[in-house]
C-alpha cells in the first residue's frame, strides 16, 4: 500500500470538502491488519474566530456512530454474559412498550429486529417537545402507531436504538454511559470517549468541534411533522402543537452538547442512538474490537459475523446488526438505494455514518477499516456531504486495494 499516495489523496479529498464549504475541518484515518496506516487531520473545528486547528484527539459529534459504538456492542456483551437473547421480545424487558397502541404489534418486536431495523417503528418523532426522561419517551414510543409487522420492511429508526439503550440499563441495572465506559471504553483505552463531554473533568481542555448553529434543522422537521398530524386530525395535534409554540430551541453555535434534540432535550444527553463523543484516535481503538482480533474487549466471533452480514436480504437495504453491510456485487437497484460506503467497497463491507458528518467503513475483503470525523452541520447541514463522501471513498479504497502494494 503506497502510505504517501494515500496521504495525498486523503489531504486532497478533505481540502476539496474543506473548500465547498461543507465543513471546516476533518479527521481521516486508514486501518491495515488492525492497526493505523495512515492518519490526515486537516481545517478548524468551526468557521469562527475561535476555530482551532483539527487533530487526532478532536472530539467529535458522533451522531448516528452512537449506535454501533455503544448500543450494538453492549447487546452483544449482553448476549455472551446470557443476561439476553437476540431472539428475545423487547417486552420481556420493557413491558411499558405493549401498555398502550398497538400492544399485538408491539408485543412481537425481538430485539434482533431494533438491531436490524425492522422493527416496524417509525424512524423518527420529535418527541422532545412533550417527554423529558426515559419513562416519558417509553410512554410515548407506545402510543406510537406501528408502520408494519416485525421482520417486515425496513425503516432506518432512531426509536428501535432507544429502546436498546432503555433495554440496556434495566438488564444491567447501570446508566448507559457509566455501562459503556466501563464494558468499552476504558477497557480499550478510549479515554476521551464520552456522552456529556462538557461534564468529564478528563475531557477539560480538548477540542471539540461545533456543529449547528441553532437545531433549525429538526425544528424543520418538527414543523414538518406536526403540520402532518393536524392535517390527519390526529387526537394529539393541538396538545403537539402547543408544546411547539414558544419551544426553547437552542440559539447559539451547538458545541459540547449533542447536536441531535431528542438526545439533548429529552434523554439529557444520553441515548442509544446519540449523544457520544469520541476522537480519531478512538474510534481507532473502537474499531479494532472488529478488525484485530486482539482488542482488550473481545466479542464472540460467531456474534461478530452475525453483525457483520446482511441479514435482510429481502430487502435492497442490507443490514447486519446495528451495521449497514455494502450490496452484493452487480446489484444497481442496492448501489442506487446509497446501501454502501461507495462505488468501490467490497461485497460484504460493513460500516455506518453520523448525521453530523461522521463515518466508518471496514472492508474485509482489502482489510483496510477507513474512518472519517467532519462536523458537516456546522454552521448549518450541507446537503453535498452524500456526493462528497461517496467520492471521498472512492479515491482512498480505490488505491488501497491489496494488489496495488508498494
Amino acid at each position: 500500500m503506497n502510505v504517501q499516495q494515500i496521504r495525498e489523496t486523503m489531504e486532497s479529498s478533505l481540502t476539496q470538502g474543506i473548500r465547498q464549504g461543507i465543513f471546516p475541518g476533518g479527521a481521516v484515518s486508514l486501518l491495515r491488519n488492525g492497526s493505523s496506516a495512515v492518519t490526515v487531520c486537516m481545517g478548524k473545528t468551526s468557521y469562527g474566530h475561535d476555530g482551532r486547528p483539527v487533530h487526532s484527539q478532536t472530539l467529535y459529534d458522533m451522531a448516528s456512530l452512537t449506535k454501533v459504538m455503544v448500543a450494538l456492542p453492549l447487546i452483544l456483551i449482553s448476549v455472551q454474559e446470557g443476561k439476553l437473547s437476540l431472539t428475545d421480545s423487547v417486552t420481556n424487558y420493557l413491558p411499558e412498550l405493549a401498555s398502550a397502541h398497538d400492544q399485538e404489534r408491539k408485543g412481537q418486536i425481538k430485539i434482533i429486529h431494533l438491531l436490524t431495523h425492522t422493527s416496524g417503528l417509525p424512524a423518527w418523532r420529535p418527541y422532545f417537545l412533550l417527554g423529558k426522561n426515559r419513562e416519558e419517551y417509553l410512554r410515548l414510543i407506545a402510543n406510537e402507531s406501528m408502520l408494519d409487522a416485525p421482520g417486515r420492511n425496513i425503516v432506518y429508526s432512531d426509536l428501535g436504538f432507544m429502546l436498546l439503550g432503555f433495554l440496556l440499563e434495566h438488564i444491567w441495572d447501570e446508566e448507559l454511559d457509566a455501562l459503556a465506559k466501563r464494558l468499552i471504553f476504558q477497557p480499550s483505552g478510549m479515554i476521551h470517549t464520552s456522552y456529556l463531554p462538557l461534564e468529564q473533568t478528563s475531557l477539560q481542555g480538548l477540542d471539540i468541534a461545533a456543529t449547528e448553529k441553532g437545531n433549525a434543522f429538526e425544528q424543520n422537521m418538527a414543523v414538518t411533522y406536526l403540520s402532518e398530524l393536524t392535517e390527519a386530525r390526529h387526537p394529539l395535534a393541538l396538545e403537539w402543537q402547543q408544546a411547539l409554540a414558544g419551544y426553547g430551541w437552542r440559539e447559539g453555535v451547538i458545541c459540547g452538547t449533542v447536536h441531535d434534540c431528542n438526545a439533548n432535550y429529552g434523554l439529557r444527553g444520553v441515548s442509544g442512538h446519540a449523544g457520544l463523543f469520541s476522537t480519531l484516535a478512538d474510534t481507532e481503538r473502537y474499531m479494532h474490537i472488529w478488525t484485530s482480533g486482539k482488542a482488550p474487549v473481545q466479542l464472540d466471533s460467531t456474534l461478530c459475523a452475525l453483525a457483520t452480514r446482511s441479514l435482510t436480504d429481502h430487502s435492497i437495504h442490507r443490514r447486519g446488526l446495528g451495521w449497514i453491510i455494502s450490496p452484493t456485487g452487480g446489484s444497481l437497484d442496492q448501489l442506487a438505494a446509497g446501501c454502501s460506503g461507495g462505488d468501490l467497497v467490497s461485497e460484504g463491507a460493513f460500516g455506518h455514518t453520523g448525521f453530523t458528518g461522521t463515518s466508518i467503513w471496514s472492508d474485509p475483503a482489502r482489510d483496510v477499516t477507513l474512518i472519517t470525523l467532519t462536523n458537516r452541520v456546522h454552521p448549518v447541514a450541507s446537503p453535498l456531504i452524500g456526493a462528497w463522501r461517496t467520492a471521498h471513498h472512492n479515491r482512498i479504497f480505490s488505491i488501497s486495494n491489496p494488489d496495488r502494494t508498494s
